[in-house]
């Protein structure tokens, strides 16, 4: 019985952690989708900020991604550029 209840917790574990894997790599357009078909079931969902926030459309170029909502207001800056002076090592003195 003991090995039945440490198996079940392992199982448990490794479907949770599977599930968080597959959360963090999924397209934000699916998780969009996700969110949604799970308000849509229950009324205690649809209070989810969680759950609000995830099925708004992402802000900016409409891609689906949801890695620049807040960059898309700061104005764009202009790459740093970086000059690389050589030097040249000393030689031998002439003569």
């Amino acid at each position: 019985m003991h090995s039945l209840l440490e198996a079940l917790v392992v199982y448990t574990l490794v479907v949770l952690c599977a599930t968080y894997c597959l959360w963090i790599f999924l397209p934000a357009g699916l998780k969009q989708r996700a969110a949604r078909a799970l308000m849509a079931r229950s009324a205690r969902l649809q209070v989810s900020r969680t759950l609000q926030a995830l099925a708004q459309p992402a802000a900016g170029c409409a891609s689906g991604c949801s890695g620049c909502g807040s960059e898309a207001a700061a104005p764009a800056q202009a790459p740093r550029v970086h000059t690389i002076r050589w030097a040249r090592k000393p030689g031998p003195p002439p003569g």
